[in-house]
């Protein structure tokens, strides 16, 4: 079950080199196939490059962007900027206030605990339609990707496992065979990046996640729709548990945490 967090002290992250790669994957066309990447014009580069800040705290939530200010930080001028706020204001990352600007989407306790449990609700269906659909090969190949773990303190670590694990958790989605399903899950998923890395650096839980991982995959090759849907549901708190233990756990810095 999710409670809802209450307001604690924590850290915010220096940003991650490469990492906003995790987050730009292409939606679904099928369960093998994948849509080609869009072309990288000026605003494509200043999406991503500011969508990476953002899930990385380099922009903390609650902060002021204005145009000019991002267009010299990117190396472009306002008018791919302005396409690429666009784009994430669709997303939830920014909000613009009319002759203000834009701003951080701030990181609530209640948005945490809400989309945790949205992600219960949608992730614990595809891992009950992946354990029906997907082949013994397909499963094989999650098995490789829920073997993968990282080196505390380690940041070049931090983005070889992000990768993975993001990886893990699509994989399973696409095994739904389900692609409306699939890009649901995988924007709740992208927004949750910021709520992960909040405690990302706080505790050593890579041993944890990796057995969780191999625990999901056991069930699902044993074909029990009912021991993986719930294995994925328990996870997945396990999951909310972990970023109120690391919150709660630094006590004498600042985080970018808002009330409502």
């Amino acid at each position: 079950m999710i409670e809802d967090l209450s307001t604690n002290e924590g850290s915010f992250f220096q940003p991650l080199d490469l990492v906003y790669e995790l987050y730009t994957i292409p939606v679904m066309v099928d369960s093998h196939t994948t849509a080609a990447p869009p072309r990288r014009t000026a605003a494509e580069g200043v999406y991503r490059s500011l969508k990476r800040d953002i899930i990385t705290l380099c922009h903390r939530p609650g902060a002021a962007l204005a145009e000019q200010a991002l267009a010299d930080t990117y190396g472009t001028s306002r008018v791919p900027v302005r396409e690429a706020c666009r784009r994430l204001q669709q997303e939830g990352l920014l909000t613009a206030i009319p002759y203000k600007g834009y701003f951080v989407s701030p990181i609530s306790p209640k948005e945490i605990s809400d989309s945790f449990e949205l992600r219960i609700a949608i992730e614990t269906r595809a891992v009950a339609l992946a354990v029906t659909r997907a082949t013994d090969e397909e499963l094989d190949r999650l098995g490789e990707l829920a073997a993968t773990e990282y080196t505390y303190s380690d940041w070049a670590s931090y983005v070889d496992f992000l990768d993975k694990n993001l990886g893990f958790h699509l994989e399973v989605a696409s095994l739904s065979r389900n692609d409306r399903l699939f890009a649901v899950l995988r924007n709740l998923l992208v927004s949750m990046q910021r709520f992960f890395f909040l405690g990302l650096d706080l505790g050593d839980f890579g041993p944890e996640m990796r057995n969780e991982h191999e625990l999901l995959v056991s069930h699902m090759r044993r074909r029990d729709v009912a021991a993986a849907a719930a294995c994925a549901e328990e996870q997945i708190t396990s999951s909310f548990e972990r970023i109120r233990r690391a919150l709660a756990a630094a006590d004498n810095v600042e985080i970018p945490i808002s009330e409502v």
